[in-house]
């Protein structure tokens, strides 16, 4: 009974959607948060600047810091007609305060003497889409009314292709001609763009922003959707930028260019999410399944193709609590290959079972016991996810 008790809280503990990992501090002043197979890194040193971003250990990033200042994520007030160049040095690159607090890591930073801002970050993962949620707070430490818009710029590597749903508006900026209108998404191949290094793009988008690279590798941000007259002036929702060297370009996002009360903020909220794109989706200009796959994604639910439900649940999994084997139904007709992932709380991945066929079973006996949480997914698409007890 005493245990039954401990279960009901644990579960309750757990029950809320934002399902998250503990960050980790990985030595000197990075921190790290891991979820599944996508890490992501803070330099707190740096202006708690995001420093890694990986899908299977692959960069995301342009992260050469070695080179120049100008690589990995940062965060800056709009528009920046106010502040001109260079970023302020409290909010762009000197140290931030750390604090972890339960599944969320906290960059407190200094105020800027100039613009009297203090910028605050706060960064989750979130277990059950693999996702990085980050929030952004804008501090007035004036006693004064001020207006500003959020903005963040992520450098990646130049090359690859980025996208994104069309607003009102077009596309305005010296890089306006070398991007694409197709049945409303604006389309940008740096691969195939010549020219234009330099210059910038400016557009109202749909609160999304993706990008392609490698050819399979997808990282998306979603943001706030606002509407062109509420961006800063001249600014725009979404904007993009390449180097003069080609080194990188910027993916660019920005929120409602906002009033900020004397010693009052305001929060703005982006989220990340990285996926191995599937051999059926076509990458290129104008792909409607690419499209497809990212409103998807967006919408938290991958595409399923060619699946048949016999009149049964999509996934049953049990007995839960488990003790020694755990059955997975599919309830698939067709005899396709799918994977249980199962995750502790801290977000590693301590089991990984195939199966191929409709009615499978994994043994769990050397799991500790404790609370976990599964993923069962064909190819991209999740078929179940949730928690499960092992109870020895």
């Amino acid at each position: 009974m005493k245990y039954l008790y401990s279960l009901i809280f644990l579960l309750l503990l757990f029950s809320g959607k934002s399902q998250t990992v503990v960050p980790q501090k990985i030595g000197g002043s990075k921190f790290a948060l891991s979820c599944a197979n996508v890490y992501f890194e803070i330099d707190s040193a740096r202006g708690a600047r995001f420093t890694s971003f990986k899908l299977n250990d692959n960069e995301i990033m342009y992260i050469d810091f070695k080179t120049t200042d100008n690589a990995g994520s940062t965060f800056w007030p709009s528009p920046q007609s106010v502040w001109g160049w260079p970023p302020a040095v409290n909010l762009n690159n000197n140290p931030y305060k750390t604090t972890i607090n339960q599944n969320k890591i906290k960059f407190t930073g200094t105020t800027d003497s100039k613009s009297m801002l203090r910028f605050y970050k706060t960064i989750s993962a979130n277990i059950l889409d693999t996702s990085i949620i980050i929030d952004y707070c804008i501090k007035n430490e004036k006693t004064t009314l001020q207006r500003w818009a959020p903005w963040e710029v992520t450098r990646v590597l130049n090359g690859g292709l980025s996208v994104f749903g069309l607003g009102e508006g077009g596309v305005t900026g010296d890089m306006a001609g070398r991007t694409q209108n197709i049945s409303n998404y604006i389309w940008y191949d740096q691969d195939q763009t010549s020219g234009g290094a330099g210059s910038k793009f400016f557009c109202n988008g749909k609160g999304w922003l993706a990008h392609v690279i490698d050819g399979d590798m997808l990282f998306i941000k979603k943001f706030e959707d606002i509407v062109g007259a509420k961006a800063a002036t001249g600014e725009a929702e979404v904007e993009m930028y390449t180097a003069p060297d080609r080194s990188y370009t910027e993916l660019e996002n920005q929120g409602n260019y906002t009033s900020i009360a004397g010693k009052d903020s305001l929060t703005w909220r982006v989220k990340w999410v990285a996926r191995k794109l599937p051999s059926s989706v076509n990458v290129s200009i104008g792909s409607s399944s690419l499209t497809s796959y990212i409103l998807a994604v967006l919408k938290r639910e991958a595409p399923v193709t060619k699946v048949e439900i016999n009149n049964l649940p999509i996934a049953n999994i049990y007995p839960n609590p488990a003790s020694r084997l755990l059955t997975i139904e599919t309830g698939l007709t067709e005899g396709k290959h799918v994977t249980l992932r199962i995750f502790d709380l801290q977000g590693r991945n301590v089991l990984t079972h195939s199966i191929n066929q409709a009615r499978g079973q994994v043994n769990v006996e050397n799991l500790q016991q404790g609370i976990y949480f599964y993923d069962l997914r064909q190819g991209d698409s999740s078929l179940s996810k949730g928690k499960i007890v092992i109870k020895h």
